[in-house]
Formats: structure tokens, C-alpha cells, sequence
């Protein structure tokens, strides 16, 4: 049901805001230290796959385990460009592909993932050479939100920490994210 308060175009521009960065991103941080999962996109040659990853973060940047035969990392090797999606978070970015995770170089990740998943779930797989680490590095977050009973963007600039909220409807606010 339209609501000309909410729907006219002055109240659509009304809604254009700069939510802080600081308390969006600490919302973005808690969601992902409520999930142990999230869906990862990745393409190479007009061909896209997805799948789940158990993931850890570092403030923003996400980690992952695979293996380095996987297609997933064949594709980041030729095209680092993902995405990645939890729930009502959309989230693009680079993907790096480090070497294994049980280097001592990272064993401030590993320990993360044995914070997240117990003491034994790397452990686990510390016998397979072939497994390794990958760091995601968003650029943009985009987070489908509700406010007022009307879809909302929260567009998040990671590299310039700023944020742009727009109702779903705002197709010519200057930062629309599509």
C-alpha cells in the first residue's frame, strides 16, 4: 500500500543518509562473528561458480581454507574479483591466494579459526600440504536493510569508509550501487 509521506519523491530523497561507517561496519563484525559460513561467487572465463566457505575475519577481511587444486582457486588465480553473500550483506572484493595456513606467518588466522571452530577443527587438516589460505579484501558492502517499512541500500565504501543509504526505489541517488 503506497504512503505518499514515504513514497513521494521528496520523501524518497529525505531518506538519503550517511549512516556512521563506525556503527555500520560493527554491524557487518557482529553478523559475521554470529556465522561460521557464507556463500562465495567466483568466475573465470564466462563461467560462474558458488559455494560455502567457513570463513574467519580480521576486521573486514575474510579468510577461507581450500585446496589448491580447487576450481575455486584456479578462478581467483585468473580473476581475483568475488563475491561473497550472508544473509541480508552483499559484499565484493579481491581475492588474494596465500600459501598454507599452518605458516607461522599466519598463525594469527589460524588461531582465529581455532577460536571459531575449536582447537581441533585445523588440526584436522594439518596433514594436507595442499590446503591454503585465501584473504578476501572488500571494496564495496551492500546490506539490504528495512527502515520505515521501505527497503533500504546501506552502500559501504570500504576504501573510503564512507556510507550511502538509499531506499531501494533511489535509482538516481549518485551512489546507486546497481
Amino acid at each position: 500500500m503506497s504512503n505518499p509521506e514515504l513514497d513521494s519523491e521528496e520523501a524518497i530523497i529525505k531518506m538519503r543518509e550517511e549512516p556512521a561507517f563506525d556503527r555500520i561496519k560493527s554491524e557487518i563484525l557482529t553478523l559475521f562473528a554470529e556465522n561460521r559460513g557464507m556463500i562465495l561467487a567466483t568466475s573465470l572465463n564466462d563461467r560462474v561458480t558458488a559455494r560455502h566457505v567457513s570463513f574467519v575475519n580480521d576486521d573486514l577481511d575474510i579468510y577461507f581454507t581450500s585446496w589448491d587444486h580447487n576450481r575455486k582457486i584456479v578462478q581467483m588465480k585468473g580473476n581475483p574479483n568475488v563475491a561473497l553473500s550472508l544473509y541480508n550483506v552483499q559484499i565484493e572484493g579481491k581475492a588474494e591466494v596465500l600459501s598454507s595456513v599452518f605458516e607461522e606467518d599466519y598463525k594469527k588466522i589460524s588461531d582465529l579459526f581455532r577460536a571459531k571452530f575449536g582447537p581441533i577443527w585445523l588440526d584436522r587438516f594439518s596433514h594436507i600440504k595442499e590446503l591454503i589460505l585465501v584473504k578476501v579484501t572488500p571494496e564495496k558492502i551492500v546490506k539490504f536493510e528495512t527502515i520505515h517499512k521501505r527497503f533500504q541500500l546501506q552502500y559501504v565504501d570500504c576504501k573510503n569508509m564512507k556510507v550511502f543509504q538509499m531506499r531501494l526505489e533511489d535509482k538516481n541517488h549518485p551512489n546507486y550501487p546497481y
